[in-house]
């Protein structure tokens, strides 16, 4: 979807010169370049039917990305850890005992003080550290754990920040040696090697920190890989140019894939906890090698697992299943390890009380595993409750006088049962089951829902296994309803956020700046939200620089008060804790900046008084700047208008981002956006050269 021909060079300037991406796209926490087909957005949920029937959603609506089944693009991410997060995994794999091991990753670290280098630690819990352990001491070298004692790296070994290396901690026959991009680690006591036969007898992987919470990386972790009973690396060996692999005794390898936080490795570990605000990025030394592309990579919906969050479809014959051959299936991934009253619906019939669910068994070892309604027939195995944090494929059928359900592929239920399934269903419901609202929901991302029936046909034959589709599903004759979740519309460009859509936002290709599309908002209740929660990331200034930019075109001469953004911990709020603000001041329509707020008082100056009001019908370079040295300056066209102001804020507590408007609903865009990115960084701190193409991706 995006075409990235020229890259930002850093500086001043912030001029565009030739290559094929940013030098700064570590910094950047946000890139809307609203690029996709004409009215896309993430609220609108479409059926790719040939019925093409009508989805509603309940008040909390589901929210749409770009994640899915097919969009892993595995080993070409990172995690980013920002000093107060870190990642747990537990498992018996973790036990090394008196054999060989390696724990190995690529680390890029953005702070190079001891209390911000934390790689890994081996530890029997959270905070109760063993070893091995691994962080950076300072920039003059590495601090490594071992059973025998603390190993220091002196200056021959010496770090930059802001480049991608790789570190390796091996034991091989009881001896431990550290390698730095394929090359033998010295210690400062003059050894390359140290003995260790210890019984490592911990199981909880700590990834972004060692020691304590207090000694928690600044900085990007990717293939980060543990291998049990390998020394993979015996010698001096060339770094890795391509993503780490699953190879003989790999236990672990995390960080590196936009599915989630999940690792990869063939044992595919549920993370035992996530500690702060770990963030996925497209970020790694490999980078990311295809943008998002519906049609292949495909997308979802997240539900909350409340009675509230939930999709519909309604229909008065299409669900009446009766006892014809019919197919309910769906990739899940559930983000609950637990449910209430046991039980998560995925589908039901609303009419009819037909229901499709899956339980973790509460305290009814019974009736663990999959379960339909009316039937009553279930999977009696614990083996197939569907794994936290990982891809599902989910398939109920009625074929042929039979029953069947499908886990991965796999027959986990089979019975010769052919019940009615209702002849007075008025519509299907996704993520809820309507006759239990107040116990039986989802919690988690739904991919790829398709319904099939008809006399003698099914996707799918009575057969033991089935071919677990690679690529999303596409109709058939037999269709009723595919909710392929490819309408992902308006998508964050710089990770996978969950964008909240408002009102009647969408893409509009005949009004843009760069690529096929920008954000059109009409001021009547348009505009986007991306806000924490425990399926979202969020956007955090924190305490240093930034520069928050885009292009906006107003459809009339602003005369009233018009918001591009404003960061607050409210929606569109006036509450304490307001952070950077831009927009038009009602009555003049010139520029009005925002920039903290102290108890009850507002930061804020029309920062345009001296400036032109901003023209109508032409597209508008703004940017928004906070350098190093804490002084707010804003920019339009690449010219600074308004004076410079100095303000030291700690923006953490405003981490609700709202795009197309401010202050209140009374103060949205009339116009369009496009190319809106945030970089934790100040790239322009004097006039400069405004971009001539579309910011870079990666």
């Amino acid at each position: 979807m995006v075409s990235v021909v020229k890259k930002l060079l850093p500086g001043a300037a912030g001029t565009a010169g030739t290559g094929g991406g940013d030098d700064d796209f570590n910094l950047v926490t946000s890139l809307y370049h609203f690029n996709g087909s004409n009215a896309a957005q993430n609220s609108t949920f479409l059926d790719s039917s040939d019925n093409n029937l009508t989805v509603t959603a309940g008040s909390d609506v589901p929210a749409q990305g770009t994640f899915s089944p097919f969009s892993k693009d595995s080993g070409k991410w990172s995690t980013h850890f920002d000093g107060a997060s870190h990642l747990l995994w537990t498992h018996s794999d973790f036990t090394f005992g008196t054999g060989d091991f390696t724990v190995e990753c690529f680390v890029y670290f953005t702070g190079n003080s001891s209390t911000s280098g934390g790689t890994f630690q081996l530890s029997t819990g959270n905070n109760d550290g063993t070893s091995p352990a691994m962080a950076l001491r300072d920039s003059t070298g590495l601090t490594i754990y071992t059973s025998s004692g603390q190993k220091i790296t002196g200056n021959n070994n010496t770090f930059a920040m802001g480049v991608w290396y790789h570190l390796a901690y091996v034991r091989a026959s009881g001896v431990v040696r550290v390698y730095k991009d394929g090359a033998l680690v010295t210690w400062n006591d003059g050894t390359t090697t140290a003995t260790d036969t210890t019984n490592v007898s911990g199981t909880a992987m700590a990834v972004g920190r060692y020691y304590s919470d207090s000694y928690r990386l600044n900085g990007y972790i990717s293939n980060f890989r543990v291998n049990k009973g390998t020394a993979v690396y015996t010698g001096a060996f060339t770094k890795p140019t391509v993503p780490l692999t699953d190879i003989t005794n790999t236990k672990l390898i995390a960080c590196s894939t936009n599915n989630h936080l999940l690792e990869r490795s063939s044992g595919n570990k549920a993370i035992t906890n996530t500690y702060g605000t770990p963030k996925t990025k497209p970020f790694s030394p490999f980078k990311n090698s295809a943008e998002y592309d519906p049609t292949v990579h495909g997308g979802s919906f997240l539900f909350t697992q409340n009675t509230n969050s939930y999709l519909y479809v309604s229909h008065a014959t299409l669900f009446d299943f009766g006892t014809t051959d019919h197919c309910i299936e769906a990739w899940l991934y559930p983000t609950q390890t637990s449910f209430n009253t046991s039980w998560a619906m995925w589908a039901s019939t609303i009419g009819v009380n037909q229901y499709w669910a899956y339980t973790n068994g509460g305290g009814n070892s019974a009736a663990a595993g999959f379960s339909s309604y009316p039937a009553g027939g279930y999977s009696a195995s614990n083996a197939h409750i569907l794994v936290p944090y990982t891809w599902n494929h989910c398939v109920f059928q009625n074929t042929g006088g039979y029953e069947n359900w499908y886990l991965n592929g796999t027959r986990i239920y089979n019975v010769q049962n052919n019940p009615n399934h209702g002849s007075s269903a008025t519509g299907m419901m996704f993520g809820r089951a309507n006759n239990y609202a107040s116990n039986y929901f989802y919690g988690g991302y739904m991919s790829d829902v398709r319904v099939t029936t008809g006399n003698n046909y099914n996707p799918y034959s009575n057969a033991s296994t089935l071919t677990v589709p690679t690529a999303p599903l596409t109709k058939g004759s037999y269709t009723r309803l595919l909710l392929n979740g490819t309408n992902a519309g308006i998508i964050d460009s710089a990770g996978n956020t969950n964008i909240y859509v408002y009102g009647n936002t969408q893409l509009n290709t005949s009004v843009k700046k760069f690529g096929t599309a920008s954000g059109k908002f009409d001021e009547s209740g348009d505009y986007l939200v991306i806000r924490p929660s425990a399926y979202s990331q969020h956007v955090d200034l924190g305490i240093g620089p930034f520069t928050i930019e885009g292009w906006v075109y107003f459809n009339s001469s602003p005369t009233d008060g018009q918001g591009l953004f404003q960061f607050d911990n409210a929606i569109l709020g006036s509450a304490n804790g307001r952070g950077p603000a831009l927009g038009t001041y009602n009555g003049t329509g010139k520029w009005h900046r925002y920039w903290g707020q102290v108890g009850d008082v507002a930061r804020y100056d029309n920062v345009g008084d001296s400036a032109a009001t901003p023209a109508a019908t032409t597209w508008i370079h703004f940017a928004y700047v906070r350098d190093t040295s804490d002084v707010i300056k804003v920019y339009i066209d690449g010219t600074q208008i308004g004076n410079s102001i100095t303000y030291n804020s700690d923006y953490t507590a405003s981490n609700i981002l709202t795009i197309g408007g401010y202050y209140s609903d009374s103060y949205l865009l009339n116009g369009y956006l496009d190319d809106f990115r945030i970089t934790l960084k100040a790239r322009y701190t004097s006039n400069f050269t405004v971009p001539d193409v579309q910011h870079p991706s990666i």
